[in-house]
C-alpha cells in the first residue's frame, strides 16, 4: 500500500480494484472447479461410458469423450455437442445402452368394424416374423384404448439393445402388410358430417 501511495494511487481505489479482480477470478474458477469436480464424479460413478447412447437434459446422443471439464456427445445427425460436466451431473441421465436388452413399445390402431381378435392376430403374425423378438418375456398385444373412431392396440416386446432401431422400423413396416393380409384396414381419426335441409312448410 505504501508503494501505491508513493505512486499517487489512492489506497481506497486500489483496494476496490483488487476486490473486483479477486471476485472475477473467484467466479471464473468456481465454474471451472464445478466442472472439474463433476468430471471426477462422472468418471468414478460411471453412469455412462464412451459409446453409450444417452439422454441428458432433454437432448440425446452417443458419448464420444468424457473429459474433466466437459462431455462430448454426437447427435443422430452427427452434430458434436460439448456439455459442461456440471450440467451433466445436475441433469437427469437416461442411458439407453447400459443394459443388453430393451423394450420396444408400439401403438397401432384399427376401426371398430374390425374384430379385435383378428387385429391382434395380424399384429402377432407381423411380430413373429422377426427372430430378434424375445420369446420371454412374451410379446404383449392388448386393446389399449377406445378412441372416437378407432381402437388403439398397445404392443410391447423385448429385444437386444443393438437390435432396437432396426427391429422397430421393420415391425412398423410389417404390421400394415399383415393388416392387408387379414383384411384389416389402417384406420385414422375422421369426422362424419350429416347435412340436414330444412324446408319451409
Amino acid at each position: 500500500m505504501t508503494v501505491a501511495g508513493a505512486l499517487g494511487i489512492q489506497i481506497t481505489s486500489f483496494v476496490a480494484i483488487l476486490s473486483v479482480a479477486g471476485l472475477a477470478i473467484s467466479l471464473s474458477l468456481q465454474g471451472v472447479l464445478s466442472n472439474l469436480s463433476s468430471g471426477v464424479m462422472l468418471l468414478s460413478v460411471k453412469p455412462f461410458k464412451v459409446g453409450d447412447y444417452v439422454e441428458v437434459g432433454g437432448g440425446g446422443g452417443t458419448v464420444r469423450e468424457i473429459g474433466f471439464i466437459h462431455t462430448k456427445v454426437s447427435t443422430v445427425d452427427n452434430k458434436i455437442i460439448y456439455i459442461p460436466n456440471s450440467e451433466v451431473s445436475s441433469s437427469k441421465i437416461v442411458n439407453y445402452t447400459n443394459e443388453d436388452k430393451r423394450r420396444v413399445d408400439f401403438v397401432f390402431s384399427a376401426g371398430y368394424d374390425c374384430p379385435v381378435e383378428t387385429v391382434k392376430l395380424a399384429i402377432r403374425e407381423a411380430i413373429e416374423k422377426f427372430p430378434q423378438v424375445f420369446a420371454e418375456p412374451a410379446p404383449f398385444v392388448r386393446v389399449g384404448a377406445y378412441k372416437d373412431s378407432v381402437i388403439e392396440y398397445t404392443v410391447r416386446l423385448w429385444c437386444k439393445t443393438d437390435d432396437y432401431w432396426n427391429l422397430y422400423y421393420d415391425i412398423m413396416e410389417a404390421v400394415p402388410e399383415s393388416y392387408a393380409k387379414h383384411g384389416v384396414e389402417m384406420s385414422y381419426p375422421h369426422l362424419n358430417v350429416h347435412m340436414v335441409n330444412d324446408q319451409d312448410n
